[in-house]
């Protein structure tokens, strides 16, 4: 027991490790963006590192694995997985990395609800309400009150890159459950790169980004450490963690994204800042307290503890 709680703590701090590292990740993509980079240059440049990197470390590992049925689930991932970063980094272009950060994070409530879709399983009250509760965080944080109503072009853009995101989490829950899971990623990875390389041709073909070094450093450190890393320490670390616990730690990743915004200088601390981050992770974190609860109430009963008293005789037996 103490060896396997020992190796959830490990999986835990590692998590931890992988939200900063998403959690920087806005900072890179907006240094890349400031360079003069485009969102297609990036994206294709970040995933073909990771392509390169996954088909070189699992290559005999894929050689076995990779069939049809990979490649068909892999595509269609991997199809709401490019949506999902292109149009998160074509956000940051019109809104800074905290709000990004944000927004994007609010895929978390929006899962059950296409999971009911799917497996046709319904959401509980309290996912109901956190959804609400999330959608009030977002239009504190993004809507600029001073000016008028209004929220930015970018703000848009990150909360269309929540529901993509949302939509490829569930497609993957649907796949890892027959799947192998490193196949699976590797045909994700390529399937973005190659989506990415089309809007990159028909689009700018500004084959000189190669030539920005600040841009590339940042591009490199996307592909190595944002992709490659950290989707391989999350995958492994799912072994100790529950769901429901990995769930709570990815959430830092947006407090992690803010904090490098506001430590850099993109961001100046503001209340509504606070008010509507607090807000939006309390939305995110109240389902996974639901479960906590319920899974709590028969282990208590099955304890002897908090048992209900019993009821007197002749009573409860109508």
């Amino acid at each position: 027991m103490e060896q396997k709680n020992h190796m959830q703590g490990k999986a835990e701090l590692w998590l931890i490790l992988v939200s900063a590292i998403w959690g920087s990740g806005f900072i890179g993509t907006r240094i890349a963006m400031d360079q003069g980079l485009s969102p297609s240059f990036v994206l294709m440049t970040r995933f073909a590192i990771s392509v390169l990197i996954f088909g070189a470390v699992f290559y005999r590992h894929l050689r076995q694995t990779l069939d049809r049925r990979h490649l068909i689930a892999g595509a269609s991932a991997g199809l709401f997985l490019f949506l999902g970063y292109f149009v998160q980094t074509l956000g940051l272009k019109y809104t800074t990395p905290a709000n990004t950060a944000f927004l994007s994070s609010t895929s978390v409530v929006m899962v059950p609800f296409l999971w009911w879709a799917v497996a046709k399983k319904r959401p509980g009250v309290l996912t109901v309400i956190s959804s609400i509760l999330c959608f009030v965080g977002a239009a504190i944080l993004s809507v600029d009150f001073s000016s008028g109503f209004s929220i930015a072009v970018g703000d848009l853009f990150s909360l269309m890159c929540a529901v993509f995101y949302a939509v490829q989490c569930v497609l993957v829950g649907r796949y890892v459950l027959y799947l192998d899971v490193r196949t699976l990623l590797f045909v994700q990875f390529g399937t973005t790169t190659l989506l990415s390389l089309v809007t990159f041709l028909l689009g700018e073909r500004d084959f000189g980004s190669f030539c920005s070094l600040p841009g590339m450093a940042a591009v490199l450190y996307l592909g190595v450490f944002g992709t490659c890393v950290c989707y391989f320490i999350q995958t492994s670390a799912q072994r100790y963690v529950t769901p429901m616990r990995m769930s709570i730690i990815m959430t830092t990743e947006s407090l992690f994204g803010s904090l490098f915004s506001v430590l850099l200088g993109y961001d100046k601390l503001t209340l509504s800042m606070v008010t509507g981050g607090l807000i939006i992770v309390g939305s995110i974190l109240l389902p996974e307290l639901q479960e906590l609860l319920q899974r709590r109430a028969p282990a208590q009963s099955a304890t002897g503890e908090e048992a209900p008293p019993a009821p007197p005789p002749g009573e409860g037996n109508d």
